[in-house]
């Protein structure tokens, strides 16, 4: 087949004019992530990767990404047909040494996740073919818009500019349609707060946020005994290793317990769900799946209605961005005016539902909607090389093959 080239794009691309690159690219990610907050916390993407909710929902986009099959079809009259023979449907399959395809999807997608922006670089041969991809770093790279110039162009830490036709770049939701808002900026309020709230909570368990209790002594004391008695009560009771054990203090020492957990600390781990919840709802996220069973769900008591709304609503919008990512990047005009796309392959997210999955199955192999083939391949099984059952629309399926089915029966023998 003809090899995958792109002259009319690289061209204009690579004649692209580029300013100097003043302001350092770390300089900029600083400026982005550390943001001040209401907590009085500055948030960065490592701190934002200590708050469980965000490191859950940023891993659960990115894993259902890298987990989904990702194919290139071409459009023909009888229907889409998977292509395999294109280079960059080997290269998305195995894109290299670095990285298998899932690797390299789910730290695109995790870049995306926390900064915005998920970009992986396009080696490619001499006549243009893409040979592997690399995954780059958000801080190792620059896009920008030149000023009279209709392309985006990208500056790397190594000095080097690229083009679209060198860079795949996923962008989240965007306000300038160049980068991607870091989704750590847009909630650092949230964050903050619970960040701060996981630091206090550690502190509550550690400390408490209470005192559990005090000594009291009839006697009077000088400072020497007072200070005494604290060193023996942290060594024999507070100490690591020694909670639980039944503390001994030499002296006319009496212990007063106080209550251990106020409304204030079930205020406080109140608030915390209500952050988790908060950062789930930016996310787009369901809170039930990043583990909040405080909250029911309106989107079904089953696990396929779950998943179901799940994609819908909050996994397609990430799955389209990537396939016209790739589209951009990695085919042609020519080859996109032909038919030929990346598409991920969305019924596998709704494998676990079984029955629910058979019935539909069956409903569209009953009004011939769906061959036989045609299901198999949806559920990743092979063809069945009999093309009178196979590729059969007519008639449901039965033990003897529809096709077989339609053929008249023959006409009984005369009596001899």
């Amino acid at each position: 087949m003809a090899k995958a080239k792109i002259p009319e794009r690289r061209d204009a691309l690579a004649n692209a004019e580029h300013r100097s690159h003043t302001d350092t690219l770390t300089g900029k990610l600083s400026l982005i992530l550390s943001q001040d907050n209401g907590a009085g916390v500055a948030i960065t993407e490592h701190t934002a990767s200590n708050v469980a909710a965000v490191t859950a929902c940023v891993g659960l986009l990115a894993d259902m990404i890298a987990l989904l099959p990702c194919k290139l079809y071409r459009k023909t009259p009888a229907g889409r047909e998977e292509v395999t023979d294109h280079p960059s449907a080997r290269v998305m399959h195995s894109p290299g040494d670095l990285h298998t395809s899932f690797e390299l999807r789910q730290l695109m997608e995790t870049g995306k996740g926390f900064g915005g922006n998920g970009y992986a670089r396009v080696h490619r041969a001499g006549d243009g073919d893409p040979m592997d991809l690399e995954w780059i770093k958000p801080a190792d790279i620059e896009p920008q818009r030149l000023a009279g110039h209709r392309h985006i162009t990208y500056r790397l830490r190594t000095g080097e500019t690229l083009t679209r036709y060198d860079i795949i770049h996923v962008r989240g939701f965007t306000m300038d349609g160049i980068k991607g808002c870091s989704p750590i900026h847009l909630l650092r309020n949230a964050i903050g707060t619970s960040y701060a709230q996981s630091q206090a909570a550690g502190n509550l368990i550690r400390n408490g946020t209470v005192f559990p209790g005090y000594l009291t002594s009839p006697a009077s004391l000088t400072e020497k005994q007072i200070k005494d008695a604290r060193d023996q009560w942290q060594e024999n009771y507070v100490a690591a290793g020694n909670k639980g054990k039944m503390p001994i203090l030499w002296g006319d020492w009496d212990f007063k317990q106080t209550n251990g957990m106020t409304m204030v600390d079930a205020q406080f781990l109140e608030s915390r769900r209500f952050e988790l919840q908060e950062i789930a709802r930016l996310y787009r996220i369901p809170s039930f799946l990043i583990g909040d069973t405080t909250a029911s769900t309106t989107w079904g008591s089953g696990i396929e209605q779950q998943n179901l709304g799940f994609l819908s609503y909050s996994l397609n919008p990430h799955l389209v961005a990537w396939e016209q990512s790739l589209d951009y990047t990695l085919l042609t005009e020519e080859e996109k005016r032909g038919g030929m796309y990346f598409k991920f392959n969305r019924a596998a997210l709704m494998q676990v539902a079984l029955q629910a999955q058979a019935e539909f199955f069956t409903k569209m192999r009953g009004i011939g909607v769906l061959n036989v083939n045609e299901i198999r391949n949806l559920m990743e099984m092979n063809d069945i090389e009999d093309d009178r059952i196979g590729e059969d629309y007519t008639l449901p399926l039965n033990n003897t093959g529809g096709a077989q089915s339609s053929v008249p029966n023959p006409a009984p023998a005369p009596a001899e």
